[in-house]
C-alpha cells in the first residue's frame, strides 16, 4: 500500500501515472467533491465506487472554489487531501485546479466517473456542472455511474454539531425552515428570472491601490507607501446592475459616463451580456472614480485614504429633461425600477419628483458618503415602494440621533408612504418594517469580513426583487442578507454576487 505522501499527486503527475496503469489494462475510477467533513456516507460512496474498477482516484475542490458561503471549507485543502489519502480504499488523491471537475476529468480520463445518487436527476443540480462533467467523461470514452445507499450531508452535520451559526442566526433559520420548504424558496429564484429591471443611478469606477507602508517621509511629516498592485472595478449603479443580472433575464441601466473611449471600453468589457446600458454623456467630466489606498493583510483589507475625481451636478438642463422623459416613457415596461442614488451628481431635484411618481414598483437607496454628507437624504423623494438605508442614513435624513429606530422608521414610512423599509445595521443585521405595522429582524449571516464596500448595494439588489414580487417580509430580508453575506467576502465590487453561490449558501444554511 502506498504511503500518505505517495498517494497525493498533482494532476500532471497523476495523468502520467494513470496512463501507465491504463496501458496495463487497469480500469480507472474517479470521484470528485469537496469532502470538507468525511462521514459514513462518503465512506460508503467511495467503497461502492472502488467496486467498479481497479484504481480509485479522488479529486477535491480547492479552497478558493468551495462555493458554499462564508466559513467554508472548515478544513483546508491540505487537510482534506491528507484525510482522503489516509483511507485505504483510495489509491490516489489530487487537488483540482479549477472550480469544476471538468479539468480533473480531462487530466484523469477515467473509465468510470462516480457520483452519488442525488445527482442522478440533472434537473436538480442548480449549477449545471454534472451535465458538463458527464460530457467530459464521455469525450474520453468513459461512463458515469451513481451509487445509492446511506447518505449524509456534510453541511447538515456541520450545522448540527459544529456550531457554525450564532444563536440569533440559528433561531432565524429554524423559523425560515418551519415556514418555507427549500423547494418553495428555490421557486422564488425561478420567478425572478422572468423579471425585467431598470437600474437608474450614479456611475462609479472603484480603483484600489494596494500598498504597503514605508514609514514617514525623510523630507516631510507625511507618510509614504510602496504601491504593490492596482485594480479597477465597476461600482455604483454598475455594481447593482451586475448583481441583478445574475438573477433576472434582463437588466437595463441608465447612467452618466464620461466621453473617454478607453474608460468606455473598460466599462463595456466588464458588464454582463444581459445588461443593456444607456449612457448620458457627461460634458466636461470623466466617469466618477473613487481611488482607495488599501493595506492588504492576507484576505482582509484596511483602507488608508480615498479620493474622488469629482462630485458635482453632472447633467445639463437638457440631459435632465431627457432622463425624466425616458423614465416617463419606459418605466412602465419594467417589473421593477431600482434607484441607486449615491449623491454624486447624476440626480437633480426635479428628477426626484419624476421618480416619486413612477407607476412601476420602485426601490430606492440614497447613500451618504464623504462626498455628500448631509446633502443626500431619502426625504427628497415623496414616495417609494421599497427603501433600503443604513441606520445613520435614516437618522440623518430625519435629523434625529436619539429617538428609537422603530419610531423613526414608522415616521419615514408615513412621511413617504413607503410600503417596506429595510434598515441595515452592519453586524447587527437588518430590521425590516412594512406599512401594515409588521417588524422583523434578520441577523447578519456572516461575520467574516474581507471588504464591506458594496454590501448595502448587494442587499438592495436582491431584496428589491423579492419586494417587487410581493414576497413576505422575512424572505425579503433573508434573500438580501444572503447577498450581503456573500458580498463581504469579495474585494470591492470585483465580482457580482452570483445566483448559484447564493442558492448554494442558502441550501447549506438550511440543511
Amino acid at each position: 500500500m502506498l504511503t500518505l505522501d505517495a498517494k497525493i499527486k498533482t494532476l500532471q503527475e497523476l495523468s502520467e501515472i494513470l496512463e501507465i496503469e491504463k496501458n496495463e489494462g487497469k480500469t480507472i475510477v474517479h470521484c470528485h467533491g469537496v469532502f470538507d467533513l468525511v462521514h459514513p456516507g462518503h465512506i460508503k460512496h467511495l467503497q461502492a465506487a472502488k467496486q467498479f474498477g481497479d484504481i480509485l482516484v479522488v479529486s477535491i475542490t480547492p479552497d478558493a472554489y468551495v462555493n458554499k458561503g462564508p466559513g467554508r471549507p472548515v478544513f483546508s485543502e491540505l487537510l482534506r487531501l491528507e484525510t482522503l489519502a489516509s483511507l485505504e480504499v483510495i489509491d490516489y488523491v489530487t487537488l483540482n485546479c479549477e472550480p469544476t471537475a471538468v479539468t480533473a476529468i480531462h487530466a484523469i480520463r477515467p473509465s468510470i466517473y462516480v457520483k452519488g445518487e442525488e445527482y442522478k436527476d440533472h434537473s436538480k443540480d442548480i449549477t449545471g456542472k454534472i451535465t458538463d462533467e458527464e460530457h467530459a467523461v464521455h469525450s474520453h470514452g468513459g461512463t458515469v455511474k451513481y451509487t445509492g445507499g446511506i447518505t449524509f450531508s456534510s453541511s447538515s452535520l456541520l450545522n448540527a454539531h459544529f456550531a457554525t451559526t450564532s444563536k440569533p442566526q440559528s433561531v432565524f433559520l429554524q423559523n425560515i425552515k418551519k415556514k418555507y420548504s427549500l423547494d418553495t424558496l428555490l421557486s422564488f429564484f425561478t420567478d425572478f428570472l422572468s423579471m425585467r429591471v431598470l437600474v437608474v443611478g450614479d456611475a462609479i469606477l472603484d480603483e484600489y491601490q494596494f500598498v504597503t507602508p514605508l514609514g514617514q517621509s525623510g523630507k516631510g511629516l507625511h507618510m509614504s507607501a510602496e504601491l504593490l498592485d492596482c485594480e479597477k472595478y465597476l461600482g455604483g449603479s454598475f455594481a447593482i446592475a451586475r448583481h441583478l443580472s445574475g438573477f433576472t433575464s434582463s437588466v437595463s441601466l441608465l447612467t452618466g459616463v464620461g466621453v473617454d473611449q478607453k474608460e468606455r471600453e473598460f466599462i463595456e468589457s466588464h458588464l454582463e451580456g444581459n445588461i443593456s446600458p444607456q449612457y448620458v454623456e457627461l460634458d466636461g467630466y470623466s466617469t466618477l472614480t473613487k481611488k482607495r489606498y488599501v493595506l492588504r493583510d492576507g484576505k482582509h483589507l484596511s483602507k488608508l485614504f480615498e479620493t474622488y475625481s469629482s462630485n458635482h451636478l453632472l447633467l445639463n438642463p437638457d440631459q435632465i429633461e431627457d432622463v425624466k422623459q425616458h423614465l416617463h416613457e419606459k418605466a412602465a415596461l419594467f417589473d421593477s425600477v431600482v434607484i441607486a442614488d449615491f449623491g454624486n451628481g447624476f440626480f437633480s431635484p426635479s428628477m426626484s419628483s419624476t421618480i416619486s411618481a413612477l407607476p412601476t414598483h420602485t426601490s430606492i437607496n440614497t447613500q451618504i458618503n464623504s462626498g455628500n454628507r448631509g446633502f443626500n437624504a431619502i426625504t427628497k423623494y415623496k414616495r417609494a415602494d421599497f427603501v433600503s438605508l443604513n441606520e445613520p442614513e435614516l437618522r440623518l435624513a430625519l435629523h434625529d440621533t436619539h429617538t428609537s429606530l422603530n419610531t423613526l422608521a414608522r415616521k419615514l414610512i408615513e412621511t413617504m408612504n413607503v410600503r417596506i423599509l429595510a434598515v441595515t445595521r452592519g453586524v447587527h443585521g437588518v430590521r425590516l418594517f412594512s406599512i401594515d405595522g409588521s417588524i422583523i429582524d434578520v441577523p447578519a449571516l456572516s461575520s467574516d469580513v474581507v471588504d464591506r464596500v458594496g454590501a448595502g448595494d448587494s442587499f438592495l439588489s436582491i431584496a428589491s426583487l423579492a419586494a417587487a414580487k410581493g414576497l413576505p417580509l422575512d424572505i425579503i430580508g433573508f434573500f438580501g442578507a444572503l447577498a450581503a453575506a456573500l458580498d463581504i467576502q469579495i474585494i470591492g465590487n470585483k465580482d457580482p454576487v452570483s445566483r448559484t453561490s447564493l442558492i448554494k449558501y442558502m441550501t447549506r444554511l438550511l440543511k
